[in-house]
């Protein structure tokens, strides 16, 4: 479900059990083209540009899980009590990490969005190599990540697309404010000097009519792929995201050891909405 990081949070997911279960991992891709009412941003599958070890799942391998998923109680007790059975439907339940995750057995079907890097801290390297590109970056893009590794580079990362035009989407997710960008800003020009700032969105020109600061700013603006934006802010020396599993990805993969990693305290609109577990413990929230 969702768009290139919210399908990495599920093959992160998947990926830890199946290799601990020693198992093989297969995706289920039906969900993407299944919203026929467009209350989800239509999105594509996205992973096929990384190195990957999954297969695509075939309504063979879904058909044992079906039955699973009848009745409120079955549920319940899959989700809670999953040491009980030989298969379980995993239904995610809110946003706070499930810790009887590891208790899945083998023969698993996750559905959910599992936003914490604690459903895959025991892959952590294995996650890092196969979510390295399988293609080379162009000339334009060699250069500017040149740049970027040359430099104390921090990448600013502005949300806009379906968090502005889809109604669904902004009342839900909300935009980060300038007022977030620039505090994150100067919380890192106060920690270091000579910063350089790159920014990235899918609204560029927005970001530069109304982001101004007083450092040099370089707005990435080459049209690329979304993985090659995600790509190239991992490589930043620090980062700035929004609430948003697309730039949470870029600074998680981020390999700086003394990286800093700003992210807004407020992850939904809606501020009953608890995500306690989406941030690692040495983010600095703002």
């Amino acid at each position: 479900m969702g768009g290139l990081g919210n399908q990495m949070f599920q093959y992160a997911a998947g990926r830890c059990l199946a290799h601990l279960h020693k198992t093989e991992l297969k995706l289920d891709l039906a969900f993407l083209n299944a919203d026929s009412q467009n209350k989800y941003t239509q999105r594509n599958y996205g992973l096929n540009v990384f190195k990957i070890d999954a297969g695509l799942a075939n309504e063979l391998d879904l058909k044992p899980f079906l039955p699973l998923e009848k009745g409120k109680i079955t549920r319940a007790l899959q989700r809670k009590l999953p040491i009980l059975y030989f298969k379980v439907v995993a239904n995610e339940s809110g946003h706070s990490f499930h810790k009887e995750f590891y208790s899945y057995p083998k023969h698993v079907y996750l559905n959910g969005f599992w936003q914490s890097e604690k459903y895959f801290e025991p892959v952590k390297d294995i996650l890092l190599k196969e979510f390295s590109l399988k293609e080379q970056l162009n000339k334009e893009n060699e250069e500017l990540a040149g740049k970027i590794r040359n430099s104390n580079s921090i990448s600013l990362h502005i949300r806009r697309g379906d968090y502005v035009d889809n109604k669904e989407a902004r009342d839900f997710h909300g935009s980060c404010s300038l007022e977030y960008y620039k505090e994150a800003i100067n919380y890192l020009k106060n920690k270091s000097t000579g910063t350089s700032l790159f920014v990235f969105s899918d609204d560029v020109a927005w970001a530069k009519d109304n982001l101004k600061v007083d450092v040099p700013v370089h707005f990435v603006d080459m049209d690329n792929p979304g993985y090659i934006d995600m790509h190239l802010m991992s490589l930043c020396k620090h980062n700035i995201i929004a609430n948003s599993s697309f730039s949470w990805w870029a600074a998680w993969l981020n390999q700086n050891p003394d990286k800093t990693v700003i992210a807004p305290k407020k992850w939904f609109a809606n501020p009953n909405t608890q995500t306690p577990d989406i941030y690692p413990d040495n983010w600095v929230k703002i």
